[in-house]
């Protein structure tokens, strides 16, 4: 089969533009290695739909990359509920990835391999790449700040290059399942018991003034979890991820989320935690 010929998708998650931004290392490499990738972002809600219909497509000879940011140690809901929904595959591969914002990357990556393996998907490999921290935005000195970079680039492609050679290669070597299973048990166990639920209750609340409030519907347009109405004003559905998206982009100013308390909280957290590598691949 000639590499144009394989089908090969590209979904991803991308609130904060890290993953997108790695999506599209992944593609332009793809594409200079021969392949013609299509490239969904679940997030888009044109993108979205189409991507539903794909997904009952997926089942035979495909190569899947499916990307996510970290939060709350996990993949963000669209990812795990994306993956959930797809047919059992015969002979498809599938290739997942995260970004992270170095306080951990939690267990995301194991989670969706073993979804993965469980419809079908045989892994050929895996990546986790330092970003800046998505609540950080307006902090000096944030979490993985300057990330994805240079250096997490070229990693990025040499990892392309190797997952060529395996789909080159009719012997195509999987990635044990377990190769993910990299966190110390003491963060695998912690990190089971995290979830957005609880993460909610951790992180400060927004808050909104309708004074300044124009109803103009930008947040609702770039939430990428469809968890916003207007009636008139904003009112944010149990959908949230919390990836606030909404005051980060609010241009009045009009959604609020006093953060600068829990950015040391997080600052913390990364030291307690020490992961390192930062930015690593599997193979």
């Amino acid at each position: 089969m000639k590499k144009s010929d394989q089908k090969t998708l590209i979904v991803f998650s991308s609130p904060a533009g890290t993953t997108r931004h790695v999506a599209q290392v992944i593609s332009n490499s793809l594409k200079d290695l021969g392949y013609e990738p299509t490239v969904y972002d679940i997030g888009d809600r044109g993108d979205r739909s189409k991507i539903i219909s794909q997904a009952k497509n997926l089942v035979d000879k495909c190569c899947l990359w499916i990307g996510s940011p970290v939060y709350a140690g996990h993949a963000v809901p669209p990812i795990t509920d994306f993956i959930s929904k797809l047919l059992p595959s015969n002979g498809s591969y599938a290739v997942p990835f995260v970004t992270w914002g170095a306080v951990t990357s939690g267990i995301a990556l194991h989670e969706m391999g073993k979804t993965l393996n469980e419809k079908g998907y045989t892994i050929l490999g895996a990546a986790k790449v330092l970003a800046v921290h998505s609540l950080m935005w307006d902090c000096e000195n944030p979490l993985g700040e300057g990330h994805p970079n240079a250096e997490d680039d070229t990693m990025i492609k040499k990892f392309l290059e190797k997952i060529d050679a395996k789909l080159s290669n009719e012997d195509r070597q999987p990635l044990m399942r377990e190769d993910l299973n990299y966190q110390p048990k003491e963060i695998q166990e912690s990190m089971q018991k995290v979830n957005i639920e609880i993460a909610k209750q951790l992180i400060p609340p927004r808050q909104l003034d309708e004074s300044v409030c124009t109803q103009c519907g930008k947040c609702k347009d770039v939430c990428p979890a469809d968890a916003i109405t207007l009636n008139p004003y904003p009112q944010f559905g149990s959908e949230c991820f919390l990836c606030y998206n909404c005051v980060r982009l609010c241009e009045e100013g009009a959604i609020k989320a006093d953060l600068s308390q829990f950015a040391s909280k997080l600052r913390e957290a990364a030291e307690k935690m020490g992961e390192s590598p930062l930015s690593q691949i599997f193979i």
